[in-house]
């Protein structure tokens, strides 16, 4: 039978028990179709098909029900350590006894395996090479942030199209498209993995709590909207308060600009956040950097941006722009770029260069040009909120652009990493002591003073990136209705209780001038 299969990126081609066939739907070149033979029990697709095909086409909200019972077991017993997921009666009551029989042996709880993991000499940044049930493998990056926050850097293709001059990963080519379910299981291997302790000691992390991964980033291998279906179905379980439950606002998709999808992602992924991979103020500069960049022009791109922030006061978009050197890092490019981002409400990233095996051959900016960028964009002229991405697992090859299944230590010692003051947290910077090395930070339409700085990776020590004791994240969230009227009531609530206590304090003394 052949049925349209969101959650794998295209069409699934399947028999009862035979091989599965993942299609890429895109238009132009498809991604080559994979032979899976197993399904993921995160797949919540082709668990609601299941469902649904032995339920009746009518019982769709029973259907929807038992689907969400059952991926909350399985994300328990996965996150437990376990192989297979618990159905009992006990554990799971009230699912058909044709799903309690038949799931085990149509589905598999867990289809990818952890070939590799190292982990940076600061301990900060972990990159686990993750084996498909094909043989092909992807990279995901766990980042350790200061007071403990843990995000997740997930991969959504086996290696990419796109081309970017400057990406270890599109030296691959496109291979394959992940399911949505081996999408997901990236983060259970993050949270089966990585425990408060960081040895393997401590208390087991529990998705969506302060104890396990908090944030999520698609920016691993591959170009996520290029796997659209997957990386939607894949994002339904990450925001479900019954699976995963991390909050819609700490999971970000990253694109170089597939306008068709980032138009579809405000509807299908509403409150997940946005990050565009710019890399260039210009159409002419930009097609040298990113190839692919001819498909869809700048002012096509930037149109779709506007619609996404558009969309409502909670939405948050990233402009990220990986400052080469020789290439795109001039203050002219700066103006460019504040230019092309003024009136917006965005956050623009400068990202330096991390060194890679690509053709290319480009090299690491100076960081006085990046901090002389920086000083563009902050000044009086655009007063853009700014910030300069940090280095993290540079060491492993974990670092941003670095990921292509490279072992060992990365080549060169210079530029920033896949990780930030948070990266996942939009609103964020990250603050420190002012130093020569630091570069100012404003916020559009503030004072004019800065409200933080970010200091260079220049001298970070071997690991790299790992921040002083003197730095500390600031989250900055912006105000919502919900909490202006919350402070409202607060306001209304102690101004009642303040005119009750004066009317009681006046019948007091009104008594005793009558005694």
């Amino acid at each position: 039978a052949r049925v349209g299969h969101p959650a794998t990126g295209g069409d699934r081609t399947s028999t009862d028990r035979g091989p599965l066939s993942v299609v890429s739907r895109r238009s132009g070149a498809m991604a080559p179709a994979r032979k899976l033979t197993r399904t993921s029990l995160f797949d919540r697709s082709a668990l609601m098909a299941f469902l649904e095909d032995g339920l009746g086409p009518k019982r769709k909200d029973a259907a929807a029900k038992h689907c969400r019972a059952i991926l909350h077991a399985a994300v328990r017993d996965a996150e437990a350590g376990l192989d297979a997921v618990d159905l009992s009666e006990s554990r799971v009551p009230g699912i058909p006894k044709f799903a309690r029989d038949q799931i085990p042996e149509r589905f598999s709880l867990i289809t990818t395996t952890i070939a590799d993991c190292q982990t940076s000499k600061d301990g900060s940044t972990t990159k686990m090479v993750v084996e498909l049930q094909d043989g092909h493998r992807v990279e995901s990056v766990v980042m350790r942030h200061d007071k403990g926050r843990v995000t997740l850097c997930v991969s959504s293709q086996v290696g990419c199209k796109m081309g970017c001059t400057f990406c270890a990963t599109g030296t691959l080519g496109e291979l394959g498209n992940l399911t949505s379910g081996e999408i997901l299981e990236q983060l259970v291997h993050a949270n089966r993995l990585f425990n408060d302790d960081g040895t393997g000691a401590g208390p087991r992390r529990v998705s969506g709590t302060a104890h396990g991964v908090r944030n999520l980033v698609f920016m691993g291998m591959g170009e996520p909207l290029n796997n659209y279906d997957a990386v939607v179905g894949a994002i339904g379980p990450m925001t479900d308060p019954n699976a995963f439950a991390l909050a819609p606002s700490k999971v970000t998709v990253s694109t170089v600009g597939v306008v068709p999808k980032m138009r579809r992602l405000v509807r299908d992924a509403p409150g997940v956040c946005l990050a565009l991979s710019l890399h260039a103020p210009n159409q002419r500069l930009r097609e040298k950097i990113v190839p692919t960049a001819t498909a869809y022009k700048l002012p096509d791109i930037l149109s779709a941006l506007d619609e996404y922030l558009a969309t409502g006061p909670k939405v948050r978009t990233m402009i990220e722009y990986c400052v080469l050197g020789g290439v795109n890092d001039t203050t002219e490019c700066a103006r460019e770029l504040g230019e092309l981002m003024r009136h917006r409400d965005v956050i623009v990233n400068l990202i330096p260069y991390n060194p890679t095996d690509v053709p290319m051959g480009h090299s690491p900016p100076k960081m006085e040009d990046v901090r002389a960028m920086c000083a563009v964009l902050t000044g009086p002229e655009f007063n853009q909120f700014t910030t300069v991405r940090h280095e993290m697992g540079q060491d492993i090859s974990g670092a941003c652009g670095q990921l292509a299944l490279k072992k060992g230590p990365s080549v060169g010692n210079g530029g920033a990493g896949c990780g930030t003051g948070d990266i996942e947290d939009i609103g964020g910077v990250v603050r420190g002591e002012a130093g020569d090395d630091d570069v100012g930070l404003r916020r559009r339409g503030g004072s004019g003073g800065s409200v933080g700085s970010v200091g260079s990776t220049r001298g970070a020590g071997p690991a790299g990136g790992r921040r002083s004791k003197s730095e500390v994240d600031v989250e900055r969230p912006r105000w919502t209705w919900e909490d202006v009227a919350l402070v409202f009531l607060l306001v209304v609530a102690f101004g009642s209780f303040a005119v009750m206590v004066g009317s009681l304090l006046y019948h007091l003394w009104h008594m005793g001038e009558e005694h």
